[in-house]
């Protein structure tokens, strides 16, 4: 361990059922684990991690056992992977076979190299199978049996076959990595020749398959990542839907990483929304959904992910139906999985304000009671604490609840008081200011003041000197608009979407 806290970290990253299988694991020692059981359970319970106390209960071999406790812990669950990963299983064989073969028993250490490559040719692990043949070339030459020249002629062929895939893979994952910091480098992306000079169109050629399949994914990448350099969006978008629909050609590969396919998809959900490619962004949406993932962290990122994107895409077009199933996922999903805090606040901040666009105004506040209360307080981000309280306001205003109307507005203003100077802008002092006008002026002076408003916060965008977080201005202003033309929000924000 590097830092006193990569126990905690390790032990708060771990499934329900990876705690239970460490502890039936622990208890099987008996006497000698029961310490480090308890100090693993006392660092389970706590929120935030406190050496002192632990030092207090545990005293001044706390740091040696923390570090034995850490090394068992990942003892347990390679253990614990080992039946539901082939990576891990050709390890092991690989493992028993060098045993084996170190005690003279080659036939039983060849019977594990053949299950081995037999597992590694599922995975296309090209490394893997690299190093079983060297083992299987050792048991050849010891055996001496009946054709082993041809036999190790013919593994000294595949070596040379594995070893040019792995090249190829390895050419084009180098490729990925290189363009992906040339995109960063905008004197580049501005000089063709310099681009053509480095990363040679002909190298990405669509008709080009390599022969390995993770090559073929590597390949996809790069030459996806060389068309966004180039800027031809509606290549690059192809090409990473040719890698999504790679991974369902290796169901194995798939299951062994699942977060990469996740990771896969997740990119191109991003882009397809990003280049309004709305229909391939709904059938993506559609796939994740129908996912059954195995693991718990698989599940806790299909939610947290999937969630945030309806989220989005709700917002974003005025979406009502679905609206409350997606409230009813998110309640479920927020209990069930241990998301970060920042997550949290993310998921339940968009969806008070997806409410609030939808005109569910008592959901929307029982939502943003929520983000003060329970999510904001741990991650203390000024930004999404104003943004609520304005939101609040907001609601308030269209449902005219005078009281709640005074609380908000007291709550913003007492908020923007307590805040550091640099907290809170133009934007927020102004947006309180207008309000508050707007709640006390007769209606026929409510157009002429939405007009004024409307005019101050385009003249503080305009002025550039404020950043005004979260696309809040945005939000204003669509708000606004809705006022002046007597539209409901979910119309204004779908108008300004399909522009």
């Amino acid at each position: 361990m590097k830092s006193k806290e990569d126990l905690f970290q390790l032990i708060q990253a771990m499934s329900k059922s990876e705690k239970r299988y460490f502890t039936l694991d622990a208890q099987k020692s008996g006497r000698r684990s029961s310490k480090y059981l308890e100090l693993f359970q006392a660092i389970n319970d706590m929120e935030e991690y406190d050496e002192e106390k632990l030092r207090k209960k545990f005293g001044r071999h706390l740091p040696s056992d923390k570090s034995y406790l850490y090394d068992s812990i990942l003892r347990s669950m390679r253990d614990y992977r080992s039946s539901k990963s082939r990576a891990a299983r050709i390890k092991e064989l690989e493992l028993d076979a060098r045993y084996l073969y170190e005690r003279g028993l080659y036939e039983q250490s060849e019977e594990r190299l053949i299950q081995a490559k037999q597992l590694a040719r599922e995975l296309d692990d090209q490394l893997a199978l690299l190093e079983i043949i060297r083992e299987q070339l050792n048991f050849v030459w010891i055996m001496k049996k009946k054709d082993y020249r041809n036999i190790i002629e013919a593994l000294l062929e595949e070596k040379e076959e594995n070893i040019a895939n792995i090249k190829e893979e390895l050419k084009y994952l180098s490729l990925a990595y290189k363009i992906q910091i040339a995109k960063h480098e905008p004197e580049l992306k501005q000089d063709s020749e310099k681009v053509e000079m480095l990363f040679p169109a002909s190298w990405f050629r669509q008709e080009y398959s390599p022969r390995s399949a993770h090559a073929q994914r590597r390949f996809l990448q790069s030459a996806a990542q060389y068309n966004d350099l180039i800027e031809n969006f509606d290549q690059a978008n192809d090409l990473y839907f040719r890698m999504v629909e790679w991974w369902d050609d290796y169901p194995a590969i798939k299951e062994e990483e699942y977060v990469r396919y996740l990771a896969d998809v997740f990119n191109l959900l991003h882009a397809s929304y990003s280049q309004k490619k709305y229909q391939q962004f709904e059938s993506l949406l559609k796939k994740i959904e129908q996912e059954k993932p195995g693991s718990y962290h698989d599940q806790r990122l299909i939610f947290k992910q999937l969630t945030n994107y309806k989220l989005l895409y709700h917002i974003n077009f005025g979406i009502s139906e679905g609206s409350e199933a997606l409230v009813q996922q998110v309640e479920e999903g927020m209990a069930v999985y241990k998301l970060n805090p920042v997550s949290q606040l993310i998921i339940a901040f968009n969806l008070a304000l997806l409410l609030f666009i939808l005109g569910k105004f008592e959901l929307c506040h029982q939502w943003c009671e929520k983000v003060l209360r329970d999510y904001n307080r741990t991650v203390n981000n000024p930004d999404f604490r104003l943004a609520t309280y304005l939101l609040s306001l907001l609601a308030a205003y269209d449902s005219s609840e005078i009281d709640r109307l005074d609380s908000s507005l007291r709550a913003l203003q007492r908020t923007l008081k307590s805040s550091a100077k640099e907290e809170r802008g133009q934007f927020f002092t102004r947006t309180a200011y207008h309000i508050k006008r707007l709640s006390n002026a007769p209606m026929k002076q409510a157009k002429a003041m939405l007009q004024d408003f409307e005019d101050n916060l385009l003249a503080i965008r305009a002025d550039g000197q404020e950043s005004i977080p979260l696309g809040l201005d945005e939000l204003v202003l669509a708000w606004i608009k809705s006022q002046k033309l007597g539209k409901p929000m979910r119309a204004i924000v779908r108008e300004a979407v399909e522009q």
